[in-house]
């Protein structure tokens, strides 16, 4: 028998195919210039981003942009030169911060809310929202209160001021605008005054919505107080259709609306009191049953 003969060659493994080298792609070579590209699309894209930050400071130190023209507007009440002395100081820039305006600006106890803003190069515009004067309180001398319970420096004789009396005490706070800083800017001192009693806080209050809401019947009232077995006591002046309307603390537009419909449902005029403070129902007193 014939062996068979094996070729040591046939017997070996057979090598490793060979790996066909990839190139990199395009979208992943990145080449020295690209690299430079990206670089200075970097910086340009800081320094733009930057620009809010440093250039207005530094358009505020040029005296081509110092405010030469500011205009005050919303006011009915305060003189347009003190909301100017007290908003800019003589080298103020319009590339200074609209809140620094803003915040000297409501340090006048008759504005509630300042808004600045710039138009122009050199001309500033601050629209005021005053505190409206809703009532006259006792300080001991009679004194305009606005809905937010702040005492205001206006003269009742020189202001034209067609306002109900608040009947009673009121307790208050009283400061100067010397304490911040009012004084120095405007020339004199007066006092600031706040009403902290919190009964005679939530009348007040409720006279600034009828006066918003319900201003027809505002501008018949004489003298408002607390009434005697609770609620509120509106003293009305003659011809208003009823001398005294009654209250309740708790929802009193709803209750006076109420009082509207029942004097609209009778014929008779001489009505001396109409009480609403019950649920649901107005007590009507003609004028002989008093």
């Amino acid at each position: 028998m014939i062996s068979p003969v094996w070729d040591p060659d046939e017997l070996a493994a057979p090598p490793p195919p060979q790996r066909e080298k990839r190139r990199p792609s395009r979208s992943r070579r990145i080449t020295r210039r690209g690299r430079r590209r990206l670089l200075f699309a970097l910086m340009v894209a800081s320094i733009g981003l930057s620009v809010p930050i440093w250039v207005p400071p530094l358009l505020a130190t040029l005296p081509a942009f110092q405010v030469s023209e500011l205009r005050v507007v919303g006011t009915e009440h305060i003189p347009p030169d003190e909301i100017r002395a007290l908003a800019v100081t003589p080298d103020a820039s319009v590339w200074d911060d609209p809140a620094t305006w803003e915040e000297r600006v409501r340090a006048h106890p008759m504005v509630r809310e300042a808004t600045a803003r710039r138009d122009g190069f050199r001309t500033l515009e601050i629209a005021i929202v005053e505190r409206r004067p809703v009532a006259l309180v006792a300080t001991p001398e009679l004194r305009p209160v606005s809905g937010d319970g702040y005492v205001l420096p206006l003269e009742p004789s020189a202001a034209p001021l067609d306002l109900p009396i608040v009947q009673g005490p009121v307790e208050m706070e009283i400061g100067f605008e010397a304490e911040i800083g009012f004084e120095a800017e405007i020339g004199f001192e007066a006092e600031i005054g706040f009403v902290t009693d919190p009964g005679m806080r939530e009348l007040i209050f409720a006279l600034s919505r009828m006066d918003r809401t319900r201003s027809d019947f505002m501008s018949l009232v004489s003298e408002v107080g607390p009434a005697a077995e609770g609620g509120y006591r509106f003293l009305l002046l003659p011809g208003a259709g009823a001398d005294v309307v009654l209250l309740p603390r708790d929802q009193p537009l709803r209750a006076l609306d109420r009082v509207s419909i029942a004097l609209g449902q009778i014929e008779d005029r001489r009505v001396a009191s109409a009480d609403a403070r019950f649920r649901d129902q107005v007590v009507l007193t003609r004028g002989e049953e008093r």
